[in-house]
């Protein structure tokens, strides 16, 4: 009875008060987007492209912090896990700043999706192992972001976004790799 009533606390909270990640922006960089400028459908599409890249990296921010706090592995997992954590949120930083250089609004909240995806991980770390739970769902994560920066390299970006995209998705190659070694272990 206990392990219903926590799943569905952990399933149904998020979910009833449309709680979204955010990532403001500082009063520098909002008077930068609050300027009226008219953008080229070119510009416009790549920067829909990079604030969904963005959404994604605030979405991955939080799911990554939240597996860092149920896991148990203090000595491999957990570490990793916040390093990622705030590795992406740098990233997420990276994505907004090229977004203001090219005159726009950035992306400040993630996806509902993402609040949905925190909450079945809560759910099923409640009822599964909490470490297994956590490496599947950030390795979900991960891969959804290298599928993500792999659709909008294939999108006519600027030289610019592309060399960002480029090393995004280095990194996230890498992420996996490291991932897929510490899971043997778990």
């Amino acid at each position: 009875m206990k392990r219903i009533l926590l799943a569905t606390a952990a399933l149904a909270l998020p979910v009833s008060m449309s709680a979204c990640s955010t990532a403001t922006l500082n009063t520098s960089e909002q008077a930068v987007v609050n300027s009226n400028v008219q953008y080229s459908e070119a510009v416009q599409a790549e920067v829909r492209e990079l604030n969904e890249l963005t959404k994604i990296y605030i979405d991955a921010v939080n799911l990554y912090q939240q597996a860092a706090n149920t896991s148990k592995d203090l000595y491999t997992l957990k570490p990793e896990l916040v390093q990622m954590a705030q590795t992406r949120n740098n990233q997420r930083g990276m994505l907004q700043d090229r977004v203001i250089a090219m005159g726009a609004k950035p992306a400040e909240y993630g996806e509902t999706f993402g609040t949905v995806r925190r909450s079945l991980t809560s759910l099923r770390s409640v009822v599964g192992d909490k470490d297994d739970v956590a490496i599947q769902e950030v390795l979900r994560g991960e891969r959804y972001i290298l599928q993500e920066i792999n659709r909008a390299m294939d999108t006519a970006v600027t030289p610019e976004s592309r060399t960002l995209l480029g090393q995004l998705r280095t990194d996230t190659d890498a992420q996996i790799a490291r991932l897929l070694e510490i899971e043997k272990t778990v």
